[in-house]
């Protein structure tokens, strides 16, 4: 009798055991799927950061190309203004000459 009850209780050990292996596998396999969940997470979080950094350099680059275009366009005035002014000067001085020589 005692036999039987030994091996009862081995039976439900072993099926306990077999339970628990179970029980840890679902754990085993929720951990699994929950660091899948969380890599793809990751490498989303990643690539959209990658994908805003690259739209950050081109609009950079825009701004710089516009820039550059509206440096070009001020340098070209400020000669063009120089030159002006250069005439003007000259003019001036021409004036002046001809006002000494008026008054002289």
């Amino acid at each position: 009798m005692d036999s039987s009850r030994g091996n009862s209780c081995g039976s439900t050990q072993i099926h306990n055991s077999g339970s628990d292996e179970d029980l840890m596998d679902q754990r085993k396999r929720k951990r699994m799927e929950s660091n899948r969940k969380s890599a793809r997470r990751s490498r989303m979080r990643k690539q959209k950061h990658l994908d805003d950094q690259m739209a950050r350099i081109n609009q950079l680059k825009n701004d710089n190309s516009q820039i550059f275009i509206t440096m070009e366009v001020t340098t070209q005035q400020f000669v063009q203004i120089e030159a002006q002014n250069s005439v003007l000067r000259a003019q001036i001085g021409e004036l002046s000459q001809s006002l000494t020589l008026l008054d002289a």
